[in-house]
Formats: structure tokens, C-alpha cells, sequence
């Protein structure tokens, strides 16, 4: 996960986190069961007008054969 800043030309990342999501999500089974409760990790950092947030997700589906996939979810300055 990145906030960054816009800015003219390319975008300044203010701050920066990783989420070690793996461990957690092997942990639930393929009916949705899981061994407990947990609550995602947080990233904050204030950085005023302009801030916005990008992030990706990688995913290793279970035997596809593909390995790592990395899913983009781009932020956007603008609503």
C-alpha cells in the first residue's frame, strides 16, 4: 500500500507499507471457515490535499499454474 501526493509530473510516495496478508488467508479453509478473527493492518500518514492511496494484491490461486499474480487498485486524487 503507497500514499502518495499529487504533483505535477510523477507522483511522490509519502509513505509506504507491505501487509503480510499470506499466512492469514492459507489459514482459512476452502469453505470460508478460518481460525479466528483478525483485522487488517492500518497505513496512515497525513499529507494534506492531494494525498491518495494505491495498492496491489498478489494472489497465487491454488494450482492454476500462473504463480504470483499482482491485481492493481490504483487511487486517484479526484472523486
Amino acid at each position: 500500500m503507497q500514499i502518495l501526493l499529487s504533483r505535477e509530473g510523477t507522483d511522490p510516495v509519502v509513505v509506504e507499507r507491505d501487509f503480510p496478508l499470506k499466512s492469514r488467508l492459507e489459514a482459512a479453509t476452502s469453505n470460508g471457515g478460518h481460525t479466528g478473527q483478525w483485522r487488517t493492518p492500518v497505513i496512515s500518514h497525513q499529507a494534506g490535499r492531494g494525498a491518495y492511496g494505491n495498492s496491489v494484491l498478489y494472489l497465487d490461486w491454488h494450482r492454476d499454474g500462473h504463480g504470483y499474480q499482482a491485481h492493481d487498485y490504483k487511487g486517484s486524487p479526484t472523486v
